[in-house]
């Protein structure tokens, strides 16, 4: 095993290890889940690249699983970001319908055994649909002057933007590549995860060090 390999494993590690660092400053906020979330990120990971959860020579099961799990978390802190009540009405019912639909598919369609890939499309589109409500909320419902670089949740949603953006462009034209396992397909999705692993992990490290001993940013 080479870890040149899996830089985006580092990335991973090193936000935990900030989150870990940081988590005595936001105890008491929604970020302070980011610190066991990252954790089980990590020990996920961690065991991926060490083949733990392989079975007959694939681990896509279990990435049918973390990638559902890695949706439902961002796409509950980020419902809980936003301030506007119809759109927090209509997404919470859209994050359950997905993944209905991710354990249908799952089950019944694209199968247990094989990557998921409309799955991962549709828990792209609603993140990408959520952080950029967040941002619009940001623009139109800001009374006051404020440096947007010293807000977490800033930070947060760029990372996610960016991840979601790639991951979905990535998906949408190697769907059928990554569905037939093709030995191509990984080669991409190395390089793909790495740059779209390091903007995310690293925006997340910036989001937890915005936070000062006693209080909360605005």
């Amino acid at each position: 095993m080479l870890w040149s390999d899996y830089i985006y494993f580092l990335f991973e590690l090193m936000a935990f290890i900030v989150a870990f660092v940081q988590w005595p400053k936001m105890k008491g906020t929604p970020y302070s889940y980011f610190m066991p979330f990252l954790l089980y990120i990590v020990i996920y990971e961690f065991g991926t690249i060490h083949n733990w959860f392989s079975i007959n020579h694939s681990n896509l099961w279990i990435a049918n699983i973390q990638m559902a799990i890695f949706f439902l978390f961002n796409a509950l802190f980020l419902l809980g970001e936003l301030k506007t009540p119809a759109f927090k009405k209509h997404l919470g019912a859209t994050i359950v319908f997905t993944i209905g639909f991710s354990i249908i598919n799952m089950a019944f369609f694209q199968g247990f055994w094989k990557l998921d890939t409309m799955s991962i499309l549709l828990q792209d589109v609603v993140l990408i649909v959520l952080c950029c409500l967040y941002f619009s909320e940001l623009m139109h419902y800001t009374l006051q002057p404020l440096s947007i670089i010293k807000l977490p949740g800033f930070w947060v949603n760029t990372g996610l933007l960016f991840f979601c953006i790639i991951t979905f462009m990535f998906f949408a034209s190697y769907a059928y590549m990554a569905y037939k396992n093709n030995y191509n397909y990984f080669l991409l999705f190395w390089g793909i995860a790495n740059a779209s692993n390091a903007i995310l992990y690293s925006c997340l490290a910036v989001a937890f060090l915005c936070f000062r001993k006693g209080a909360e940013p605005g």
